[in-house]
């Protein structure tokens, strides 16, 4: 009987779970591309780490083609001039470059 309940123990315990999610309305501090890798680097305020190893409040947006990351570059860009804010889409199993949060997706919130 011991040995079965360490086993469900263990069993419950040691899985860690992952998963994809909206992180919160993030306000926008600073936008910024790194040079010979044009990734979009976006650092925040209001955020907390949400994939283990992360940075908080560091984003790098992820975009499989320039079109894309052009486009989130500006999105990134409108919410730091105009004050709104912004959220990410991630995957909390995985850290981007410098251990910034990978952002896939990105939204500008009212």
């Amino acid at each position: 009987m011991k040995i079965l309940l360490l086993g469900i123990f263990i069993s419950l315990f040691s899985v860690k779970v992952f998963s994809n999610a909206w992180s919160p309305p993030l306000v926008v501090e600073s936008v910024f591309t790194e040079g010979s890798t044009d990734l979009v680097s976006i650092k925040t305020s209001g955020g907390e780490v949400y994939s283990p190893g992360c940075t908080a409040n560091h984003w790098i947006f992820i975009a499989d083609n320039e079109d894309r990351r052009n486009r989130a570059f500006s999105l990134a860009m409108a919410a730091l001039a105009s004050g709104k804010k912004v959220s990410f889409w991630y995957s909390s199993s995985t850290c981007a470059a410098w251990n910034y949060h990978k952002g896939t997706s990105i939204k500008l919130i009212k």
